[in-house]
């Protein structure tokens, strides 16, 4: 995000709904990020915060990345299938027929959506949950929600979804992990790549387009904060880094008050 001029907030997982109700009028977009953890009542919050502003005419979007596109599709009615062989691999894209009047997918050049659908595709996968699409197409609030618009298959053949957009909300969601491509450099005691992500300018270049996209919608969004200070000392950049590699390159560490 913030190579395309974003700032972020973060936001506890333990959060009151009168911290999310405030945070929420004060940032202009919502990103569920990966990791492993189950769909906390912030989230569920957060969602039908956004869900509820954007009927009103309040311009607001969220992204979700892996566990974040998890849950999007648990917040929006579905389940999860369990069991995929998508660890540590990059998985070309299966376009459906939706993908050709997406605004996240049509928003990418014709060169990188071809790199993403082809043998040296820069989406990395590092994941066991998700949908295939047979079950995606079970649950009508899921499906009234979000459209798929491409699929991937993981090492043993089976098919999940791997991007969908709402039709009638700017939310989107991806399986893979478009920003390892750019921050996740870490090795090996003996200098070995930790995880097989792509590096390419290609691949780079993807990271930057996708970021660019949500940033452009997050810029239609008019929240601000209530005043300079306040927003100062909700930035990402108060609390302290560390650099934790191989897995993760750097972390923040959160202590919220």
């Amino acid at each position: 995000m913030e190579s395309n001029g974003a700032r972020a907030v973060p936001i506890s997982y333990y959060a009151s709904n009168d911290t999310l109700e405030e945070l929420f009028g004060s940032i202009n977009g919502l990103l569920f990020p990966g990791g492993g953890a189950g769909v906390p009542p912030g989230a569920t919050k957060m969602y039908e915060l956004a869900k509820e502003a954007n009927d009103n005419g309040d311009f607001f979007p969220i992204w979700g990345t892996c566990l974040g596109f998890e849950w999007l599709v648990q917040l929006a009615g579905g389940e999860l299938d369990t069991g995929f062989d998508s660890e540590n691999v990059s998985l070309p894209l299966e376009l459906t027929d939706a993908a050709n009047t997406s605004r996240l997918l049509s928003s990418l050049s014709p060169d990188l959506l071809a790199m993403l659908q082809g043998p040296n595709t820069s989406a990395f996968n590092n994941h066991m949950a998700g949908i295939t699409p047979e079950d995606f197409e079970t649950y009508p609030d899921l499906t009234a929600t979000f459209t798929v618009l491409s699929t991937s298959a993981d090492r043993e053949g089976r098919e999940f979804v791997s991007t969908m957009e709402s039709p009638d909300y700017p939310f989107y969601g991806v399986q893979f992990h478009p920003e390892k491509n750019i921050w996740e450099l870490g090795e090996t005691p003996g200098g070995y790549p930790y995880e097989d992500i792509p590096h390419s300018q290609d691949a780079i270049d993807a990271t930057i387009a996708f970021a660019r996209f949500f940033i452009s919608e997050s810029r239609k969004s008019g929240h601000q904060f209530s005043d300079p200070a306040t927003e100062q000392a909700s930035l990402i950049w108060r609390y302290p880094v560390y650099y934790t590699a191989p897995e993760f390159v750097q972390e923040y560490i959160y202590e919220f008050e």
